[in-house]
Order: structure tokens, then C-alpha cells, then sequence
């Protein structure tokens, strides 16, 4: 009876700890499916082996999905095994309709071929390229597309490709930009070169042809005095000339600037400018008296002074202008404010063409040169402001 009794214990057990085992893999499964186990350790006669989950591979994939670019798998055949939501949304596809379908799918067909030997030679080696996507809805988004073998760790065998795709219709807008802007300033150059040449012509060489009488007339003076009065007219015309050409000279470039330093052109300017455009000029300089400025920033700090007034005196209408020129112990700032119309700077000024806004653009270049800035605050009716940062370190 005893033995019969141990022998029904015995299955028994073997039921509840299979039920035991049963549970426990059931858990497992349902933790593996919830991503709450990052790894399972296998027992086996040779020792212990790790075998890593998708869980692992979670910060990866955070990663993957807060990069700028597009990042594709590709298995051997071409088919998308995985990508992140930037590659989604450079092709403008839900992320649940890009992964199993192949990767030439978003290629336009004249540029596959182009592209599948891309991919190949990616099997081998290292391989980039630019080219063109046909996101969905038909929209074409030029990329640039970098390919990478993908192998596993120990192994030397390609299972497939790993892609990084960057959407470069940003970069090729920003080319095109300066294509035009480039233009816009050839034929803002030939415009000043002309009124240059102009003035030469109207002013400097009519006053020279004056001389050239008045010298003549001189030869036919009939008295000492008569000649005399002559040629305190003539020495008028020749003085006269002289201020002319040394205003285009300092146009060009100011000697003034490298002579005795930044103040002093700066306020030569000024005080230039209510006479030749009926504009008052309020100027106040603070903090330039102790220290010579690089050469660099002080010819850029001039010339984006001389932009800013033109602009005053070609588009504002203005009847005073504040000129305000500070220097600290890391910045010198430059403040150009007049009384004018105004205009609306977000209403496509970069892309505007037209003297106002190539002149905003050139000042922006020149500080960006030395690493500083420039602002426009300006609304219609309201004039307008400009204020200019420059970094004296930098320069």
C-alpha cells in the first residue's frame, strides 16, 4: 500500500512542477513581449550564455530617433529592415508603411540605376552620393545618402547596409541664395562704379575744363588786375575740385581711418552727411578715446556705418538720423536710428530685390565676418533701427 501510494505521488509532482515551468516561461513571454527584460541567461553544459533583447537596444533607438538625418537598414536584397521617424518624414511617408518595402521604391526611376550601384559598392566599402528621393505625394527631396557595410561582431559576413540619408533642399536653397545675392552685388558694384565715374565726369571734370578756360582767358588778360581776379576765381574752382575728389577718395577708402583711428572718420562722416542730403545728424561716441581698434573691425564698423546712412538717405525719407557709437570692454556696438517711413523687415527682405535690402544683407556679412551681428527693427510709418554688435576679440 505504500508503494502504491508513492508511486501516485510521484506524477502528481511531476505535473506541478511542469505547471511551475509552464508559468514561469508564460511570464517570461509576457515580459518579453512588454519590453521589461532586457536579456535572458541561458544555462548550458559549457556555462552560461547571454542573449540580448530588443530592450537592450532601447537608448539605441532613442538615439536613432532624435538624429537630424535619416537612418535606414537595408538587408541584402535592398528592403528597408528598419529606419527612424526622420528618414519617414524626409520621404513623407507614415514610419509604418516605409519599413519591408525596398529602399529604390522612393528613387525616381531614371535616377535607380544610379542608385543600385550605390548600394552595391555600400556592400564593399564606404560609399556616398547625392541624389534625389520622390517623397509620397510626388514632392522630390534632394538628399544626400551615405552606405556602410553592416556586419555582425566576429563575423565577416555582410547581412546587409546601414544608410544615413540628409535632406539637403535646405543646403541647395541656401546656394541659390547666394547665387542671387552674389549677383545683386556685381550689379550693386557696377552701379557705384557708374556714379562714380559719373560724378568724375559731371562735377571733377567740368570744374577742370573751367581751369582750362580760365587759364586761357588769363593769357588774354589785358591787365595785371584782370588777370588777377581771374585766377582768385580759378583758385575757387580748384579748391572746389579738390574737395570733390578727396569725397570720392574717401568713398573708396577713408585715409582718415588708418591716419588717426575710428572716431575721427566716423565723425568726418557725419558731418559730411547733412550736407550733401539735408538729413541732421544727432552723433554721440563713448569709450573710443583709450584704445586704438584692429584695423579689421574698424574698417567694417566704418563701412557698415556708410551702408546704414545710404539707406537712410536712398529709402527713409527722413529729417535726422542719432548716430550712437559705444565701445565696452568686449563689444563695440553701432546704433543707427532715423525719424524715416519704415518698412516691414520679415516682408521677404533677404530675398527682396532692391538697394534697401542688398545693403542690409551686405552689413549682416560684413559683421558675421568678425562674428557679430546686426538687427533691424523697423515697422511702415515708424522709422527705422539698426544696431550692430562686434565682438573686439574676435576681431
Amino acid at each position: 500500500m505504500t508503494k502504491k501510494r508513492k508511486a501516485a505521488r510521484r506524477p502528481q509532482a511531476g505535473v506541478r512542477e511542469l505547471r511551475d515551468r509552464l508559468k514561469t516561461a508564460e511570464e517570461t513571454l509576457r515580459a518579453i513581449r512588454a519590453g521589461e527584460v532586457d536579456a535572458i541567461v541561458v544555462a548550458r553544459a559549457r556555462g552560461e550564455h547571454v542573449i540580448t533583447l530588443a530592450g537592450a537596444e532601447l537608448a539605441y533607438r532613442i538615439l536613432f530617433d532624435q538624429m537630424n538625418e535619416g537612418a535606414v537598414t537595408l538587408t541584402r536584397d535592398g528592403t528597408i529592415a528598419y529606419c527612424n521617424r526622420r528618414f519617414a518624414d524626409i520621404v513623407r511617408t507614415p514610419l509604418a508603411r516605409v519599413i519591408g518595402v525596398p529602399l529604390r521604391r522612393f528613387v525616381p526611376p531614371a535616377e535607380q540605376p544610379a542608385f543600385d550601384a550605390l548600394v552595391a559598392a555600400g556592400h564593399r566599402e564606404n560609399r556616398r552620393a547625392d541624389t534625389t528621393f520622390r517623397a509620397e505625394g510626388g514632392a522630390l527631396v534632394p538628399v544626400s545618402v551615405s552606405i556602410a557595410p553592416l556586419q555582425l561582431e566576429g563575423s565577416g559576413d555582410v547581412i546587409g547596409v546601414i544608410g544615413v540619408v540628409t535632406d539637403i533642399s535646405e543646403r541647395e536653397r541656401a546656394e541659390e541664395l547666394r547665387n542671387r545675392l552674389i549677383q545683386q552685388a556685381v550689379t550693386a558694384q557696377e552701379e557705384e562704379r557708374r556714379r562714380i565715374a559719373r560724378e568724375l565726369h559731371d562735377e571733377a571734370g567740368q570744374s577742370l575744363t573751367a581751369l582750362l578756360v580760365g587759364l586761357r582767358t588769363i593769357e588774354e588778360s589785358r591787365t595785371i588786375t584782370e588777370a588777377a581776379e581771374l585766377a582768385q576765381r580759378l583758385r575757387a574752382i580748384a579748391a572746389q575740385t579738390l574737395d570733390e575728389v578727396g569725397r570720392l577718395s574717401r568713398g573708396l577708402h577713408p585715409g582718415i581711418l588708418d591716419e588717426v583711428g575710428l572716431p575721427a572718420a566716423v565723425t568726418r562722416h557725419v558731418q559730411e552727411f547733412p550736407q550733401r542730403h539735408g538729413v541732421a545728424v544727432d552723433l554721440r561716441i563713448e569709450g573710443l578715446d583709450s584704445e586704438v581698434l584692429p584695423p579689421a573691425l574698424q574698417a567694417t564698423v566704418y563701412r557698415v556705418l556708410q551702408e546704414a546712412l545710404t539707406n537712410v538717405a536712398k529709402h527713409a525719407g527722413a529729417r535726422s538720423v542719432r548716430v550712437l557709437l559705444v565701445r565696452d570692454k568686449a563689444t563695440v556696438v553701432l546704433r543707427v536710428q532715423d525719424d524715416g517711413a519704415g518698412f516691414d523687415p520679415a516682408a521677404g527682405a533677404e530675398l527682396a530685390v532692391g538697394d534697401r535690402h542688398l545693403g542690409l544683407q551686405v552689413m549682416r556679412e560684413r559683421a558675421a565676418l568678425l562674428g557679430g551681428s546686426v538687427k533691424v527693427e523697423s515697422r511702415p510709418g515708424a522709422g527705422t533701427m539698426i544696431t550692430a554688435h562686434f565682438p573686439v576679440r574676435r576681431a
